[in-house]
Formats: C-alpha cells, structure tokens, sequence
C-alpha cells in the first residue's frame, strides 16, 4: 500500500512541527506557506513577532523534534516575573523553585528551527496560499505568487495557517464548524527595550510587568539583551493608540506611565503612526476536527490572548497528541481524529479562558497577589497543573495550592498532552 498523503497548510512552528510528526507515523507530507522562503528570503523582524515564552509544555512537546543544544542556543531562561508598580516600587517573584523556568524564544528563531529539523522528507512550498477546499473530494486547491492555481489531494489535512485560517474559514462557510470569537477590547504594539549597563530594575532572567489602571506594558528578555514589549491599550477611551501618532508623542507617554522602561527605550524605525497595531481577540472553535481527514491545529483552532504566553505551547501540544493517537490507532485515522476532538477541544476552551483571566488582572491593578497559601496563575498554569482543564479548576475554585503543597508528580510533570 502507498503511504497515506498528509497536506500541511501553514509552516509556522505548529505546522513545521506537524509535518515532523506526521512524517514519522509513516505520511508523505507536503506543506505550503503563503509568505517567502524562510531560509532564501530570511525572516525579518516586522514588529509584530512578539517573543514567546515555552513553558514546560511546549518544551516537553518538541522533546525528540528538534536538537535541545540548539533550542539552548536561541532562548533565554526566565525563572520569575517583576512587576514595576505605578509608585516606583519594583515587586520581583520566582516561580516558586529554582528547576522551574519558562523560555523566551524570538518566534522566527523557533520556525527557523523547526523547519530545519522537518527533515529532507518534508516537501515545503512557499509562496503559495491556500485558496479552497473540497472537503467531499478531498483535494485542496493552492495559488502560487503569479497567479497560477494547482489542485492537490490529500487523505489528512491539517489546517495549521493561523488565525486567519484560510482551512477553518472554509470549514466555517459550509457549516462543519462553529468558531466563537470574543474581543478583548484592547489593541497591542511592540516596543523595544534598550539594554541599558548597570540598570538593575531590567533583570535579564525575568518577565516584566508594568500593570496600570485599564492598560499595561509586559516585556520578554531578548537573547541581545534587550526586553521585547508589548504595549497594551484599548481600542476607546484614553489611552489609545491614536493618541501616540508621532515618535515623541509615544516617548511622552512612556515617560508618564513607565518612567524605568522609558530611560530604556529604543526608538523604532519607522513613526509610531506607521508601527503595526493589532487587535486583540480570543476564537474556539468546535469542532477541530471534519470526519476522519481534517484536523485544526494551533491558532488555527483556538487563539488565546497573549496575556499568559500559551498560544505557542498550546499549538504545540495539539502536534504531540495528534502524534500520540495516530500512533495509538495507525490504522484508523479516523479513530485518532474523533479521540483528538474529544481531548483537545476542552483544553482549548480552558487555555483561552485562562488567558483572559489574566488579562483581567493585567488590566486593572495587578496582577493581583494570589490569597495567602495559593499560587499565582503563571505558575499554576506553567508548573503546577497537569492540564489547562485542571489549571482552570483550581484557579476558579481558588484552591492554587502552593509549590511546596504540589505532589511530586505534578511539579516535576511534563505533559504531552491530556
């Protein structure tokens, strides 16, 4: 028997690291990506790539898919967060024990990586969008950059194109799929922090936090030294975005609202008229799943607010339990499918509620401290928890036990999936 065909939509990390796993269960896998060849073109920094943290998940998830001293090589070790409160105050947490760590990765850095470890088996076209589908035929049509259409054929489809999933759209259109999308009300852009000798208020081992009352700044430590920010405001009311049209306009505001981050602040390229804002929203959709030959992955299937740093682990565990099923049904696609819907799907919904949930801390005078004898979110959700499904439980029934309270199993865990 010829080996099954695997069509890849989308080579973001989620979808190179599907191909990877794909290959591996026996699939020849071809994956097309509408932007420029990574590695001819290269990947720029377009201020909208905001730097992600892998937290154990997500790690756990590439065990085996990648090279680790590699991965070693790109990140920076984050083991607690600061927070620099609107009184100057400067209120730095860990996590709760030395082993435990976050990672902050440049998101190009993390696809450039991926793709490389796809291995020579892995057919990648970019270039080429993804322009149709016909779920009852099982064949995909793709447009290349000048315009010529190609139709390919597929036994398993995987939808890993973001977002703005060209897969799930179509899936949206014919009524196999129900996607819920809620606004946050709040807009973000990126601001760069300059390393500055001697300024100890930037701990380069920590993400830091500038809550304020109804907007906030989080930044994430760059492998250059510097701390990649993100600006949150809202869409209305004051302040916006609006307000901040030209370059001191923007500096002006940091230096009222964030005085240590605006001594820092590296000036962008381009005007902040020109600098990209983006709105913030939180989609699920269900199911993720189309019989027993499509399957959604990543922010393809759930985009949760960046407020925790889960959409990347998230995606990446959607990659390990789809390798998992496959593997534990080989010869029953359809089966691994139907198992994956049944498991992911709620750890979707908690990841975004969990996301949001956090937003809501960020945005008022928080993150609030966690009651006495509980953990804070963050770490209920890196370390602590086996699931999203569990991390939720705990934080609404306000029962976050504290490091020291967690059984072994659960703090030295590393989840796959659920």
């Amino acid at each position: 028997m010829s080996a099954p065909r695997a069509v890849v939509v989308g080579a973001g990390p989620v979808g190179c690291l599907a191909a990877q796993v794909l290959t591996r269960r026996g699939y020849t896998v071809q994956v097309y990506e509408k932007r420029p060849h990574y590695v001819e073109q290269g990947l720029r920094y377009d201020g909208r790539t905001i730097n992600l943290s892998l937290s154990p998940r997500g790690v756990e998830a590439l065990d085996g898919h990648c090279d680790r001293a590699a991965l070693d090589d790109l990140v920076v070790p984050i083991g607690g967060r600061v927070r620099h409160e609107p009184d100057g105050r400067i209120v730095a947490a860990g996590y709760g024990r030395a082993d435990w760590q976050n990672l902050s990765i440049d998101r190009n850095d993390l696809n450039l990586l991926l793709l490389r470890s796809a291995g020579p088996d892995v057919r990648f076209t970019f270039d080429t969008e993804c322009t149709g589908v016909d779920f009852a035929a099982r064949r995909v049509t793709f447009t290349d950059g000048q315009g010529q259409e190609s139709e390919v054929a597929y036994d398993l489809l995987v939808g890993a194109d973001g977002t703005h999933s060209v897969v799930r759209g179509r899936l949206t259109e014919q009524g196999l799929t129900q996607a819920r999308q809620r606004q946050t009300g709040v807009e973000y852009r990126e601001v760069t922090l300059r390393p500055m000798p001697g300024n100890e208020r930037m701990t380069p081992t920590a993400i830091h936090v500038w809550p304020r009352d109804g907007f906030f700044m989080v930044g994430l430590p760059h492998r250059d030294g510097s701390l990649r920010c993100t600006l949150v405001l809202p869409r209305e009311g004051a302040p916006t975005f609006a307000d901040l049209a030209t370059e001191e306009e923007l500096r002006a505001f940091l230096r009222r609202n964030f005085p240590d981050a605006a001594d820092s602040y590296r000036p962008v390229d381009r005007g902040p008229s020109r600098a990209p804002v983006s709105a913030i929203s939180v989609l699920t959709c269900a199911p993720v799943v189309h019989g027993d030959s499509v399957v959604l992955l990543g922010d393809a299937a759930h985009t949760v607010a960046p407020f925790l740093g889960q959409g990347v682990n998230l995606g990446l565990e959607d990659c390990a339990g789809l390798a998992r099923l496959l593997q534990k049904s080989p010869d029953e696609q359809g089966t691994a499918l139907a198992e994956f819907q049944r498991e992911r799907v709620p750890e979707h919904e908690a990841a975004a509620a969990l996301s949001l949930a956090n937003h809501d801390e960020l945005n008022a005078t928080g993150p609030r401290p966690a009651a006495s004898g509980t953990t804070p979110l963050p770490t209920l959700v890196n370390f602590v928890s086996s699931s999203y499904r569990e991390a939720l439980d705990m934080y609404s029934s306000r029962d976050r036990r504290t490091p020291a309270a967690a059984d072994g199993a659960a703090a030295d865990r590393r989840v796959t999936t659920t």
